[in-house]
């Protein structure tokens, strides 16, 4: 069904209806926030709210040792010979390819998708991108001066205007829960303790007590190349996402500690940036146990900095992604792997030792994605291509399906159905990809204003 049958039959007209009498009110409404401690402000759809929907039971959440996730432990969670058995099977798919030059796997497709990578290889905790510790800042001392002495409000403001600058899509600021810190990380405890300065030592990793706020951080994917997975034109979309996180927060951390404050930068490492993200308003957690935000869906990567500079902090948000999730499914009915959850609602029983027990979410079995992205042989993110939320909001009329799922839930249904009628979310042409006229780094940087 095209989209003019999809009207004259009447299947958005409702929808679209209610949508309209919510549009109406668009020069109306700020884009800002009043409090100013956002400088680009939210959707007016997007609701502030005092703690994330979803619940944490505080007597069982706590901080997860990181050598128990799927990358960590693979082997133990796959076992040993099945593990074999898949390298051999992507081996096999591989030369196949090569000697079939199928588009999204060929030589040229590959070596982009590896160059993709090369700065998000530069990173590592005490070295490269992800130093805790520059030698190379000029501080305030060396500069003969105090520092910096800006009141919370400023200081939120500053912080969010240099992160755009280094690439940031979205930024929000939170209080750290420690309980989102890893318990160990590369088989050393992290700790937290009364000292200045972070450091490292053959037996732990400190993060100073004083260093009680994180900035979260969102960076673009290119829509275009993930629409191309499961082939290496969609990994490198994944993959140029990790190499600018490196860049943002190697740049805020240095600005940060160019004001005389300590910062710790990090990517997927230390702790989980997809729960600090959503207690700092960046998005809200989807039934792929990701952050999706109300910006770009889940057409984004997250990572954070630590700091102990004094900032105002930001509210988590409710755009109704919630309530959309549990009628659309569409994410776990195209996951080849059949790894994410068809549950009409988000709970505590986790799937397996990769899981942080002790919160409510979508959980995944995490050891059957990873199996799928190694046979593929160039991973997968077709999850995120499908999700409804994954949109380029050129036209009024995905603004407004947006407003209206946030404000009338019973509607989800339709928009899910309107989605798929469409033709969103279908995988693209890896082979077309090469002759697309993109801008740079494949995203629109004119978006995400909010």
């Amino acid at each position: 069904m095209n989209r003019r049958d999809f009207f004259k039959f009447g299947l958005g007209g409702t929808g679209l209806a209610v949508g309209g009498s919510l549009a109406t009110s668009f020069d109306k409404i700020p884009s800002s926030n009043s409090n100013g401690q956002n400088i680009h402000g939210q959707p007016w759809w997007v609701k502030k709210i005092e703690k994330p929907k979803l619940a944490i039971d505080d007597e069982v959440y706590s901080r997860f040792n990181s050598r128990n996730n799927v990358f960590g432990s693979f082997r133990r969670y796959y076992g040993i010979d099945n593990m074999k058995e898949l390298m051999r099977r992507s081996r096999e798919k591989t030369k196949k390819y090569y000697k079939e030059s199928r588009p999204g796997y060929r030589l040229e497709d590959r070596a982009l998708a590896d160059a993709a990578w090369v700065i998000s290889r530069l990173g590592g905790l005490n070295r490269g991108t992800r130093s805790w510790i520059s030698q190379n800042v000029t501080t305030p001392e060396k500069r003969g001066v105090s520092k910096y002495k800006g009141n919370p409000d400023e200081a939120a403001r500053m912080i969010k205007a240099a992160a755009r600058y280094f690439g940031a899509a979205t930024v929000g600021v939170t209080i750290l829960d420690r309980r989102h810190i890893n318990a160990k990380e590369r088989g050393k405890n992290i700790l937290f303790e009364p000292v200045d300065e972070p450091s490292e030592n053959e037996e732990k990793l400190v993060i100073p007590d004083k260093c009680k706020y994180a900035i979260s951080l969102s960076v673009q994917m290119s829509l275009e190349n993930i629409q191309c997975s499961p082939t290496a034109i969609g990994s490198a979309g994944s993959a140029m996402g990790y190499s600018r996180c490196e860049f943002l927060v190697a740049g805020l951390a240095q600005f940060i500690r160019g004001l005389g404050y300590v910062a710790i930068p990090s990517v997927n490492d230390l702790g989980s940036s997809v729960a600090i993200a959503v207690d700092a308003g960046l998005g809200e957690l989807g039934r792929t146990n990701r952050v999706i935000t109300p910006d770009f869906g889940p057409m984004v990567r997250v990572c954070k900095v630590l700091t102990d500079l004094p900032l105002a902090v930001d509210k988590p948000i409710d755009f109704g992604l919630l309530e959309f999730c549990k009628v659309c499914k569409r994410c776990a009915e195209e996951c080849p792997s059949n790894c994410l959850s068809f549950d009409d609602e988000p709970g505590f029983e986790v799937k397996g030792e990769w899981n942080n027990p002790g919160h409510e979410a979508w959980f995944e079995n995490a050891p059957k994605c990873l199996a799928y992205w190694r046979e593929s042989t160039s991973g997968c993110s077709i999850c995120l291509a499908v999700c409804p939320w994954s949109k380029k909001d050129k036209t009024i009329i995905h603004e407004i399906v947006k407003a209206t799922s946030a404000k009338i839930p019973a509607l989800d249904g339709l928009f899910t159905s309107m989605d798929e009628a469409f033709g969103y979310g279908r995988q693209k042409s890896a082979g077309k990809w090469w002759h697309l006229d993109l801008p740079e780094y494949g995203i629109d940087t004119t978006r995400g204003k909010g």
